[in-house]
């Protein structure tokens, strides 16, 4: 209501406190065919898109229209959908409407002249500068009334905080309307006296004396107000229908956190996961709706274009600019971020201790998941998140199977120089990644539901180890969680050229030499316990043999194992080498492989 803003924006304002005297005025009443939609359910997905569903009744008018003057500020183009339960909706126009409203409301003179126009009719005594004194009635005051836009502090007082206002308006308020006062101008007035009327200037006025005077004036306040309006027809007037209204838009975002609790000793361990959503909310507000969220996102071609059934020309992405660190593409938690990286692992085949009942998860009889389309809904509880707010949802918890593994992953990256026309010998410089053996955890999702990627907290009873991310892991699936690099386990690499072979092969007009080397690992477990191990040397060149059972995977050309490349890339290939072992305490693991390499000269 007009007249409600005004009371609350008149705290603490004694100047204008007699603005409370429009608190009984309000916007008319709705009239026929006025459509009124609730919300019924949200669907947000993790980059800050939602799908609001609405639905709402109303009675078709004499000419089979009803509207809907609550339209949204977003929507993506192509998603703006109006569906009637039944009838046949003819169609939609979204337009603007203009509402004008005015009201009296008294406000304190500031000047002579409205002092005098305010007690015209009243007998006055009058002293001028000149010192002479008149008595008379104050009969006539000529001034003239006009309309002026409320500007700066009084319009924060009617209104709220000053903002950018609809098409073809003043300056506005909160509320998107564009208020205007009437102002009073003029100097002379008509003084009746006994010896006949007198003109003077209220200039000339020094002071004047009037019994009981009146200190305010009524200013009229006009409000004008554009607004979006939506009409749909239908085929039939005086015909009650069920309208349900459907839009993606940004704005709703829900991002998952894991906690992991490690308790688990001995051969068989467990882990207790717990997963819950954080809600960012700034599309609308949401009163005990009902809130699905998404593993996954979906591809929506068109979602930075707005509907032009909005009315808006830039499609306004309030999340993006209130959390600008959670939404940006720099953020540690944005969907870049959602990839598997190489010391991250996962598996099609389950640990053999899988629980194959499903686990021992603790899902509230309410919240189930369902699968959909290569998307997964978690279906929460009916939430009440209003506009602006955050909010935290636990999803569920449960016990996962986890096995301690060691990872040392080693990248060999060589700088490409051409070997000497001399047939000298010529060491290229190596780019090794640093030596550190990773601590990791091996998860099986023993439940019936995905794991979808988030940061997960790790802890030990109330000691916190690390925190990490955990990629997307299928049911009864695996997944690996970094949690720390391991001091008591360290690794050593080392390599020797043991052949040179110039002119060994031609391409593209070039001669390539044949490099051989031998390259050595050696890690030494110094924990007072057995660990698992895996090793893996990545390199480029091709492998040819590999010690203790090593696994040799070659692929092609990757420029990652090079710096400054000369040749072709269908020269040499990229080699990945595998060891999986079970490493005593003080024991040595010194595995070895044999590869060659072709660079230009």
């Amino acid at each position: 209501m007009f007249g409600s803003s005004l009371v609350r924006c008149t705290a603490g304002l004694g100047v204008v406190a007699c603005l409370l005297c429009l608190s009984t005025v309000s916007w008319s009443a709705d009239p026929p065919g006025k459509l009124t939609l609730k919300i019924e359910r949200v669907i947000a997905f993790k980059d800050g898109y939602c799908l609001l569903i609405k639905r709402g009744e109303a009675t078709t008018d004499e000419k089979g229209h009803i509207f809907l003057d609550d339209v949204p500020d977003a929507a993506v183009l192509g998603s703006f959908w109006a569906a009637p339960e039944e009838g046949r909706l003819v169609n939609m126009v979204a337009g603007w409407k203009e509402d004008k409203e005015s009201a009296e409301k008294e406000m304190p003179c500031k000047e002579t002249i409205e002092l005098l126009l305010a007690n015209q009719g009243k007998a006055a005594k009058i002293e001028l500068h000149d010192k002479s004194i008149l008595s008379g009635v104050i009969h006539e005051v000529l001034v003239e009334r006009s309309a002026t836009p409320v500007a700066g502090a009084l319009l924060e007082l009617l209104s709220g905080r000053i903002t950018a206002s609809p098409p073809g308006q003043s300056p506005s308020g909160e509320d998107g309307a564009a208020r205007t006062m009437t102002t009073i101008s003029g100097n002379n007035f008509i003084l009746r006296t006994d010896a006949g009327d007198v003109l003077l200037s209220a200039q000339q006025v020094r002071s004047f004396t009037v019994k009981e005077m009146k200190t305010t004036l009524p200013r009229t306040i006009a409000t004008t107000k554009l607004t979006k309006r939506l009409m749909f027809e239908f085929d039939k007037p005086k015909q009650k229908h069920a309208v349900n209204l459907m839009y993606f838009r940004p704005g709703v975002r829900w991002i998952p956190t894991y906690r992991l609790d490690l308790n688990g000793k001995g051969e068989k361990k467990s882990a207790q996961i717990a997963l819950q959503a954080e809600i960012l909310n700034e599309a609308e507000d949401l009163a005990d709706v009902p809130l699905d969220i998404v593993v996954g996102v979906p591809n929506f071609r068109f979602r930075t274009t707005p509907s032009p059934l909005v009315l808006e020309s830039v499609l306004r992405n309030a999340l993006a600019e209130a959390e600008p660190n959670l939404m940006g593409n720099n953020s540690q938690i944005s969907n870049a971020m959602y990839s598997q990286r190489s010391s991250e692992f996962r598996r099609d085949a389950a640990l053999a201790n899988a629980d194959p009942n499903g686990g021992q998860i603790n899902l509230p009889n309410e919240l189930t998941g369902a699968g959909a389309q290569d998307l997964f809904v978690y279906s929460l509880p009916k939430l009440t998140i209003a506009k602006g707010d955050r909010g935290a949802v636990s999803i569920f918890t449960a016990a996962a199977p986890y096995r301690d593994i060691y990872t040392w992953d080693v990248h060999v990256t060589r700088q490409d120089i051409e070997a000497a026309p001399s047939g000298a010998g010529v060491v290229s410089p190596l780019t090794l990644s640093k030596n550190e053996v990773w601590h990791q955890i091996e998860l099986t999702n023993p439940t019936n539901l995905p794991w979808t990627t988030g940061a997960a907290l790790i802890m030990q009873g109330q000691q916190p180890l690390s925190q990490e991310l955990l990629t997307y892991t299928p049911p009864k699936n695996e997944v690996r969680v970094p949690v720390t690099v391991s001091v008591d386990t360290r690794g050593m690499f080392d390599e020797k050229e043991v052949g040179r072979e110039l002119n060994a092969v031609a391409w593209a007009g070039y001669p390539y030499a044949r490099i051989v080397k031998e390259a050595s690992l050696h890690l030494c477990n110094n924990k007072p316990v057995e660990i698992d191990v895996e090793i893996t040397l990545r390199l480029g060149g091709k492998v040819t043999e590999a010690s203790h059972d090593g696994k040799v995977t070659l692929g092609g050309f990757e420029a990652a194992d090079w710096r400054d490349y000369q040749g072709h890339p269908a020269v040499n290939n990229s080699s990945k080498v595998t060891w999986r072992l079970k490493l005593k305490p003080g024991e040595t693991f010194e595995p070895a492989v044999s590869y060659h390499y072709y660079t230009r000269h």
